[in-house]
């Protein structure tokens, strides 16, 4: 009979956690589908994650856990507690084992690394275990899938799964349903074909190549999936949804044919705006099956800027891409990025000036933040050449949290900005005039709804006027913040949530 398998999500340095491990629940799909019994842990909810991955390795095949940078101080600790208490293999997964496989695989406490995607890997290492063979080599090395040939993900396999489907959503749309969403999210495809600097699938090129599930196997999971658990909106999980327009209308045609109720909300380059791919029946189309949102990597409001990332975009693109949007009745949520490797000031400036003009469209929403250093990639290892940076040699050296930050925090005093206190104070305020920290739809009290309005016209004036000197404002609403979440962790004690 298969054996019983361990899957472990660790937790991150920021304390974030408000997705499912879907990558956990693809392995374990795939893994049940192969005859294995799988235990999936978030050591998130656990008091004592460390007592609770314990007391399953007792007759386990193998302890699997899958980990980007900013998990890797509390993956450490878990492998070092799994060698030390059991004879469990351990197998290592996930971007930061796809950027430094030979590192993980040096590590005394990891017995294989998986680099890339690891449905298929994970099944042969366990059949090999099983059988009482030893896998043949150390590092299994990448190899792109048949996204058709996988089973539908089940979300049931991670027991905390209702607190994610109730949790609220720090997106724009929710302001505009009338009843509480129960949403999940969801991979169609995997992969990105474009070539921005900053991005991770192009370092390990693991990524570039455009991967898909069938239109007709989305539709079909879809409707699984909103039935099994009543969904209410999809967030699409991937890195360009409209990569095959064919393939992206058939999905829309589906879910209208059979009469899915929901919502939903994907990923969009902006220069697909056009007569060929997002054209105006094509969005119309898109807005009929549910789609309310689109986030839209802009990134920049100066050309040079956008030159230096390879982003393939003007800021006119982008701002057709916002219109269109609005003309829609979609959410245009835009992510945008200052204190790039060789930006100016003034190119600082002509991002704050283009996201105030883009404020025009009553649909467009964004979120900014200073560059982080993604290990690997082109920007990154310009910064090290120059001795801006140094890369960790060894698993161990990345357990520093202040490393980690450097690297991955999108708020972070960094050698190389033009003005890192100003950038600071910029991403901040032009944050706080979108609600990306907290919402009024995630504020059950008029008084705190009134509070957080005030501090959200404030953020306003200062950006129009570009005035972000003296934030005292940005003080007293670190303690509302504070605050509200203290009161709103009372409430959850008293109710049971």
């Amino acid at each position: 009979m298969p054996g019983k398998i361990v899957l472990i999500r660790p937790q991150n340095i920021y304390n974030y956690n408000n997705y499912p491990p879907l990558s956990l629940i693809s392995l374990g799909s795939r893994l049940r589908s192969a005859g294995y019994t799988v235990k999936i842990i978030d050591t998130a909810f656990e008091k004592d994650h460390l007592k609770a991955i314990g007391d399953e390795l007792d007759g386990a095949l193998l302890a699997g856990v899958t980990l980007l940078t900013s998990e890797v101080p509390d993956t450490y600790r878990i492998v070092k507690f799994v060698k030390e208490h059991s004879n469990v293999p351990v197998v290592a997964g996930g971007w930061h084992c796809t950027l430094f496989p030979e590192q993980m695989a040096s590590s005394s406490y990891i017995d294989y690394v998986v680099v890339g995607e690891g449905e298929e890997h994970i099944v042969k290492i366990a059949n090999a275990l099983q059988n009482g063979g030893t896998p043949e080599k150390a590092i299994f090395p990448k190899e792109m899938l048949d996204l058709d040939t996988l089973p539908c993900p089940e979300y049931d396999m991670d027991t905390n799964l209702e607190r994610f489907i109730t949790s609220t959503l720090t997106d724009k749309f929710p302001e505009s349903v009338s009843k509480p969403i129960r949403w999940l999210p969801y991979e169609s495809s995997r992969g990105c074909p474009s070539q921005c600097t900053f991005c991770i699938n192009v370092v390990t090129n693991n990524n570039l190549k455009y991967r898909k599930k069938s239109a007709l196997k989305v539709v079909d999971e879809l409707e699984y999936i909103v039935n099994k658990f009543g969904i209410t909106h999809v967030k699409m999980i991937e890195d360009n949804f409209f990569v095959d327009i064919r393939r992206a209308r058939g999905i829309c045609e589906g879910i209208i044919r059979k009469g899915i109720k929901i919502t939903w909300d994907g990923e969009s380059r902006c220069d697909y705006f056009n007569d060929r791919i997002l054209n105006d029946e094509t969005l119309d189309l898109c807005r009929r099956s549910g789609l309310v949102q689109l986030a839209l990597g802009i990134e920049s409001g100066s050309p040079h800027t956008l030159e230096i990332m390879k982003k393939g975009i003007t800021p006119e693109q982008a701002e057709h891409a916002v219109m269109k949007c609005n003309e829609h009745g979609i959410f245009a949520r835009s992510s945008f990025m200052i204190e790039v490797p060789g930006e100016t000031s003034e190119d600082i400036k002509k991002t704050i000036m283009f996201i105030n003009r883009l404020r025009r469209y009553p649909f467009f929403t964004c979120g900014i933040g200073t560059f982080r250093p993604y290990p690997r990639c082109e920007l990154t290892e310009g910064l090290i050449k120059n001795g801006f940076l140094r890369e960790p040699d060894k698993l161990e050296a990345w357990i520093d949290e202040d490393i980690i930050r450097l690297y991955t925090s999108a708020e972070y005093a960094r050698p190389w900005q033009v003005d890192g206190k100003y950038a600071e104070n910029v991403s901040y305020y032009i944050n706080m005039e979108s609600a990306v920290r907290l919402g009024n739809h995630q504020i059950p009290r008029s008084i705190d709804r009134l509070k957080n309005n005030i501090f959200i016209f404030i953020a306003k004036i200062r950006n129009r006027l570009m005035f972000y000197r003296f934030p005292i404002d940005k003080k007293i609403y670190a303690k509302f913040l504070t605050n509200f979440y203290k009161k709103l962790s009372v409430k959850d004690k008293k109710t049971g949530g």
